[in-house]
C-alpha cells in the first residue's frame, strides 16, 4: 500500500494539484493500492469514496496516525514539504513546493521571515525521515541544495499538472477583450500585489486605464482598501475575490505575473495554453516553465507599467511557450 499524506493542503495552488494528482491516481489501474491522508477543509474529488481518512491537521495526530500504521505502507508521499514525524522503512518522498522555506535561513535576521525560518526548522528536524523530496522545477533542486537537506541525488525534478483543462476553449488573440489584463492570486507577500497596484497608480497618472482583473479575498485588508483608492481615483480593477479562471483566461489577452517568488507557477502554464499572452517577472521561476512574452523588473512599479503599455500599444509581442511537460505518469508509477 502507498500512502499520499497530505494532511497540510487545502487551498491554493497545492489543492489544485493535489486534485489533480488524486483524479490521476484513481485512473490508473493500480487505484486500490493507495491511501490518502487528507487535510478536513481539503475538497476532495466527489469519486474519492474509500481508501482515505481526514484528521485534524495537527503535528500530534500526524504523528499518531504514523506510529499507528508504522508497518502498513511501502511507498509514502508526503504532499506538503514536510517529511514524516517518525521513521519509517517504507521509500519516503516529500514533494517540496514552498519557495520561501528554502529562503528563510538566508534571511533569519528580517522579522517578515522569522515565521518561515521556524517552518524550515521543523522542516530540518524530520529532514532525515525522507529519502528523497519531489520538486517541479530545477530552481527548486538548487535551493534545496543550496540549504543542504539533500544532495543533487536525491532530489528528483517530476513536474505535473493538468495538461487538458486549458487547452482548448479560448477566443482567438485578435477577438479577445482589448486591453484587459488577468493576475490570479491569493494576496499573500510574494504575489507583490502592492508594486503591481504601484504601477496601474503609475498608468493612471499617465493617461492609460487598462482593466486589470484580480482575486484578493478579506485576509488582505489594505490591498482591498487601496484597490477602492484606486477605482475611486478612476482606474479600472475588477476584483473577483474567487473565480474559476478559465473564463479570464479564455477572453482576456494578457496575463500579468509580478510574482517575486514561486515554487513552480501554475499559472504562467495555465494562461500559456490558453491563448494569453504573458508578462512576467524576470526572475528565474519564470523561464523554469515558460518563455514569457515580455519581462519586467518586478521590484519597480514603473516597469511593471512600461510593460503594459508595451502590450497596449504594440499588438506584435511573440506567444510564450511552455517549456516543461507534465510528467504525472512518472509520478505515479514510481509511486506505484
Amino acid at each position: 500500500m502507498v500512502l499520499i499524506d497530505a494532511l497540510y493542503i487545502n487551498k491554493g495552488g497545492g489543492a489544485v494539484l493535489l486534485q489533480y494528482l488524486i483524479e490521476q491516481i484513481l485512473a490508473s489501474d493500480n487505484s486500490s493500492n493507495f491511501f490518502f491522508l487528507l487535510d478536513p477543509r481539503f475538497d476532495k474529488p466527489k469519486n474519492l469514496t474509500t481508501n482515505y481518512t481526514v484528521i485534524p491537521n495537527k503535528q500530534s495526530e500526524r504523528k499518531k496516525f504514523y506510529k499507528l500504521n508504522t508497518h502498513s505502507y511501502s511507498k509514502v508521499l508526503c504532499f506538503a514539504n514536510t517529511p514524516p514525524p517518525v521513521r519509517l522503512k517504507a521509500k519516503i518522498y516529500t514533494y517540496f513546493h514552498n519557495q520561501k522555506l528554502l529562503e528563510a535561513p538566508g534571511k533569519k535576521h528580517k522579522r517578515m521571515f522569522w515565521s518561515q525560518y521556524i517552518k524550515y526548522l521543523f522542516v530540518k528536524r524530520f529532514n532525515k525521515n525522507t529519502d528523497y523530496y519531489i520538486v517541479q522545477t530545477p530552481h527548486m533542486v538548487q535551493m534545496l541544495v543550496g540549504v543542504g537537506l539533500k544532495d543533487i541525488a536525491h532530489c528528483l525534478t517530476i513536474p505535473f499538472y493538468d495538461t487538458d483543462k486549458y487547452l482548448s476553449g479560448g477566443l482567438p488573440f485578435e477577438e479577445r477583450r482589448k486591453n484587459e489584463f488577468v493576475f490570479i492570486s491569493n494576496p499573500s507577500p510574494q504575489k507583490n500585489y502592492p508594486a503591481l497596484l504601484d504601477a496601474w497608480e503609475h498608468l493612471l497618472s499617465k493617461g492609460h486605464k487598462p482593466r486589470l482583473h484580480v482575486t484578493i479575498d478579506n485576509t488582505a485588508p489594505g490591498i482591498l482598501d487601496r484597490v477602492d483608492m484606486l477605482n475611486k481615483m478612476g482606474a479600472d480593477i475588477v476584483n473577483h475575490v474567487y473565480t474559476d479562471p478559465r473564463e479570464l483566461y479564455f477572453n482576456c489577452p494578457y496575463l500579468i505575473f509580478p510574482s517575486i517568488m514561486e515554487s513552480f507557477g501554475l499559472p504562467l502554464i495555465e494562461a500559456a495554453e490558453s491563448g494569453m499572452k504573458i508578462l512576467a517577472s524576470d526572475l528565474p521561476f519564470v523561464y523554469d516553465v515558460v518563455t514569457p512574452s515580455l519581462t519586467f523588473d518586478q521590484r519597480k512599479p514603473a516597469a511593471i507599467a512600461a510593460a503594459v503599455i508595451r502590450a497596449m500599444d504594440k499588438n506584435d509581442l511573440p506567444f510564450p511557450k511552455v517549456v516543461i511537460s507534465n510528467r504525472i505518469r512518472e509520478l505515479i508509477d514510481l509511486l506505484g
